[in-house]
């Protein structure tokens, strides 16, 4: 009512200006009738949540009613929050967004629930309206709401299957955003799920779908150091397990990838005690002594970048210090003629460093035969 008071005079009120433009008084009614931030948000919800109730797939699919109301709300929400080639985003009105959608507590709930029967450009406005929200300045309230309602990183995750490749995409893109906050990550990390990462995901045969599933894990692994590190020590067991056997895949790629990614997360500083630990075991050694070995090398390349922390570990365990010295000939003539043509000083200067420390090896070790050749 006030607006329209303030408009009068553009409008043709009586004692006002009649002589507005026609065209004007349509945009500025245009503008008036225009729902809220907090209307576009709820009826969004209502929509979602009448779609996600259906539970025959077929009749979900055909009911287009909820599907075009999330459509036409989605629009306007990625227009606010986003904008377009015309428009500029509208922080104020995005504000009042991002606050009914945390008011809103089944908006996150609504719309991950229904990502699978929403039309592909439908449902890419759904993933970049989501992923808006959780990156903007106050995300991490959004991100809260996230990790109060269990179902929406269970659906998103679940959705890292073969047979639905630009539903698993979408989501991707959508967890990584979340995952961009501690408090996410961490419940990703804690939740059963997260070990399927290894099991199941990366080794998916869309390599699409797979990749998208490496770079979450290395999201939760790298980009939140601490809480990485506090894991990985407390579950060291399992992630040792589950991590070598990525290292042993018959997939180039993912095999390659874990090699780089292994590299990276020893040398975090965070992770100076499971370095320790992982170098100080015979096995991993053995891994990356056959990686060191690959017929691909880029792979031998990666691993030489683990395999040099073994060697130069000054606190290395007996067993350790035996398994070199029984291939030390062997490492010593492998690695004079590894990867010569690579002009990078650094790496020969390491490379060189290696040799050094496998000629200085002492024999006194060799009592041990109980640890035995690699």
């Amino acid at each position: 009512i006030q607006g329209r008071h303030h408009f009068g005079f553009l409008l043709g009120d009586s004692g006002c200006n009649p002589a507005a433009p026609c065209c004007l008084r349509i945009i500025i009614l245009m503008w008036l009738a225009r729902p809220s931030p907090e209307d576009l948000v709820r009826n969004l919800t209502c929509a979602a949540l009448e779609l996600a109730s259906i539970k025959e797939p077929n009749v979900r699919q055909t009911n287009n009613e909820p599907s075009v109301v999330m459509e036409e709300n989605l629009k306007e929400l990625k227009l606010i929050l986003i904008g377009d080639a015309e428009t500029d985003h509208d922080e104020t009105r995005g504000a009042r967004v991002a606050a009914a959608a945390v008011a809103q507590t089944n908006f996150a709930v609504g719309v991950v629930s229904c990502l699978d029967v929403l039309p592909l450009e439908v449902r890419k406005n759904a993933a970049h309206v989501f992923a808006n929200l959780i990156r903007r300045p106050d995300g991490v309230a959004f991100a809260a709401v996230i990790v109060r309602e269990p179902t929406i990183l269970t659906s998103l995750t679940n959705a890292y299957k073969d047979d639905t490749a630009d539903l698993a995409l979408i989501c991707g893109m959508m967890l990584r955003e979340s995952a961009r906050h501690e408090i996410v990550a961490k419940t990703i990390l804690e939740a059963p799920v997260f070990w399927r990462f290894f099991t199941d995901f990366v080794r998916l045969k869309s390599f699409e779908v797979a990749s998208d599933a490496f770079e979450l894990l290395k999201v939760l692994l790298v980009g939140h150091c601490a809480l990485a590190a506090s894991f990985i020590r407390d579950n060291y067991e399992a992630f040792v397990l589950h991590y070598n056997l990525l290292l042993q895949s018959k997939n180039y790629v993912i095999c390659r990838e874990s090699v780089r990614l292994l590299g990276d997360l020893l040398l975090q500083r965070a992770n100076f005690s499971t370095m320790m630990n992982y170098v100080s075991d015979r096995e991993n050694l053995k891994i990356l002594m056959n990686l060191l070995r690959s017929k691909k090398a880029r792979i031998q390349i990666e691993a030489f970048h683990v395999f040099k922390v073994f060697v130069v570990n000054p606190r290395k365990p007996g067993e350790i210090i035996l398994i070199l010295f029984n291939n030390k000939s062997k490492l010593v003539a492998y690695l004079r003629n590894f990867h010569n043509d690579k002009c990078d000083c650094q790496f020969e200067e390491e490379k060189a460093l290696v040799i050094d420390t496998l000629l200085g090896l002492q024999s006194n070790h060799t009592t041990r035969q109980t640890a035995g050749a690699a």
